[in-house]
């Protein structure tokens, strides 16, 4: 933001300039400026954002998350290669059900609902989670944007098209839960999917990078 990301049209979608003009949209969602300072407001107050530095960004939408990625020079990663970081051990070549093998979900692992957090854990926080590649809290925390559009995958036959074609198109494929999704909930494969200018639901994201 100290870089003037919301007004250089440069790290933009087009569409999702529009929406930026749109919106008047300068920060993030429940982002609010106070005496020159900004400030989050999350469930329980509102906290100047350099003590949120080490803490995973949410209530942003598709367009700001791209934005930011081609500003660090990254990418948001796709649905796949989201899913593979999450369940593949390199190692072994084995999937897991879980980033950290086929343990079960416990609070050690994740920041979801049982937790009673209500916010974000700090990055790094939960190591017992920690998948093969060296990523943490793929599960827990925010649901992370990916650049896939939410279809069916191939193959997939659905009994229902009316409805799906009515209901799901246009939307981009979100995964790995937030802290308010119980555990029951979660799974690797979960596919989580809303429109690219929403932001009102506890969405972050991650960075890919080719190499």
């Amino acid at each position: 933001m100290r870089d003037g990301g919301y007004q250089n049209f440069r790290w933009w979608f087009s569409e999702g300039w529009e929406v930026v003009n749109r919106e008047q949209w300068r920060a993030p969602l429940y982002w609010e400026l106070h005496d020159s300072e900004w400030m989050i407001r999350d469930f329980s107050d509102l906290h100047p954002v350099e003590s949120k530095a080490n803490e995973p960004v949410y209530h942003v939408s598709f367009y700001e998350a791209s934005a930011f990625a081609k500003w660090a020079g990254k990418r948001l990663p796709t649905e796949a290669e989201w899913e593979k970081a999450a369940t593949f051990n390199p190692n072994s070549g084995v999937r897991n059900d879980f980033p950290w093998g086929d343990d079960a979900v416990d609070s050690s692992k994740t920041n979801l609902f049982e937790n009673g957090l209500w916010t974000v854990a700090p990055i790094g926080a939960l190591p017992a989670g920690q998948n093969s590649y060296g990523c943490q809290q793929m599960i827990g925390d925010v649901w992370e944007w990916t650049t896939s559009d939410y279809v069916p995958y191939p193959g997939f036959k659905s009994e229902f098209d009316e409805y799906n074609d009515k209901w799901f198109v246009n939307q981009k494929v979100l995964r790995g839960g937030s802290f308010a999704t119980p555990q029951n909930h979660i799974r690797s494969t979960y596919r989580n999917f809303f429109h690219a200018h929403e932001r009102w639901m506890i969405s972050g994201f991650r960075c890919a990078k080719d190499l």
